[in-house]
């Protein structure tokens, strides 16, 4: 999308030199909203332009050694648990965090780390976790249920709580779909009120408004028209600019362009009619409501692919703030997993880091446990 100069639009709006009608008020309002989403854009845009390259390069070395380390525990803990002089509460301890290193590096598909992984995990585990994702399914099943007051169908062979939640989702949008299509039926057998023929005449009239102002400038910039190449060159650049801003039914643009060939002012705006003001007022509505998904489009690009969810606002402070954290804590995992296994050489301080580990680890479920309970008391 051609973003509009926040310049321009301040020029084209209607200045109050007098007391402004509720349109021409509505006018300038919208003008300045569409000047904001652009400058907000345009602003996203570059951030992402600037940050995402290096950033996720950054990121991607961090990973390869994080990957790397945790690979060289995890053998060195494999070899332990095989060769080692561990109580059988200790290999245990051992053979848990092996299988938390294996599902942590599950992504790069090592056979290495796959035949560790089919040693360790026996058909106990398997059931073990298979019966767990059984229950996180009739949990998820229960709380959809609980949130839309009737069962969910055909959920009954789902056994992961992932599959029960897109199952949920698809059945609650083909609800939504069905409400609205009968919306829409209904909309269409009634005879239209005053108001929606109201409002079919102002998009008649919002229509007329565009190509009023499309023809003046067609008219202005007619390149055929003009014996001087280099007049004739630049008419038809701005020429194109015209006819793609009246394909968008972009009038914010076309009044800039109206402005630069200084075929209108704010005086000349301000002796518009309310009613056919009102009409260019619903196009830059349109126009407002574009610009507001393309800001929301553009946030959400840098929030997935930048890791930044947590992050209310984006501008240039808060998100270089937000990725040197990221890769602060990457970094600081590394050098924990490589200091961890500079620690374990030592017999002594392996007994001592698995106990710390067990505790750490049945610590972390007493926490799930209680956010359960505030979640779903």
């Amino acid at each position: 999308m051609k973003l509009v100069s926040v310049q321009a639009v301040a020029t084209v709006a209607i200045q109050p030199a007098a007391d402004l009608t509720s349109a021409q008020k509505r006018f300038n309002t919208l003008l300045t909203r569409v000047s904001q989403l652009s400058t907000s854009i345009e602003m996203l845009e570059a951030l992402s332009v600037k940050h995402r390259s290096s950033h996720l390069s950054q990121m991607s070395a961090f990973q390869q050694q994080e990957d790397a380390a945790r690979k060289s525990l995890l053998l060195f803990l494999d070899g332990r648990v095989h060769h080692g002089e561990l109580t059988a509460t200790q290999r245990r301890s051992a053979t848990q965090i092996v299988l938390a290193l294996c599902e942590a590096l599950a992504h790069k598909q090592d056979a290495q780390v796959q035949a560790v992984f089919n040693q360790h995990h026996s058909e106990e585990d398997a059931q073990a976790l298979e019966e767990e994702a059984r229950a996180g399914a009739e949990h998820a099943k229960a709380v959809f249920e609980d949130l839309f007051g009737k069962p969910l169908a055909g959920v009954d062979d789902l056994h992961t709580a992932e599959a029960v939640f897109e199952a949920g989702l698809r059945q609650h949008r083909a609800e939504q779909q069905r409400l609205e299509d009968k919306r829409q039926a209904k909309k269409v057998k009634k005879k239209p009120t005053a108001r929606q023929l109201k409002d079919e005449q102002q998009k008649m009239d919002a229509n007329t408004a565009l190509r009023t102002v499309y023809r003046q400038l067609a008219s202005a910039l007619h390149p055929d028209r003009e014996p001087d190449e280099a007049e004739r060159l630049r008419k038809t650049a701005l020429m194109s600019q015209v006819n793609a801003a009246y394909d968008r039914k972009n009038l914010s643009e076309l009044l800039k362009l109206q402005l630069q060939l200084a075929q209108i002012d704010s005086a000349s705006l301000s002796r518009i009619a309310d009613d056919k003001l009102n009409a260019m007022c619903l196009l830059l509505k349109e126009q407002v409501e574009a610009l507001e998904e393309d800001e929301a489009q553009a946030q959400f690009e840098i929030r997935h692919y930048l890791g930044v969810n947590q992050l209310d606002h984006i501008s240039e402070e808060s998100l270089a703030r937000a990725l040197a954290i990221q890769l602060r804590d990457k970094e600081h995992g590394v050098d924990t997993l490589e200091r961890d296994l500079r620690r374990i050489q030592n017999e002594a301080e392996l007994k001592r880091w698995l106990k710390e580990q067990a505790q750490l680890a049945k610590e972390a479920r007493a926490e799930l446990t209680d956010l359960d309970r505030l979640l779903y008391r």
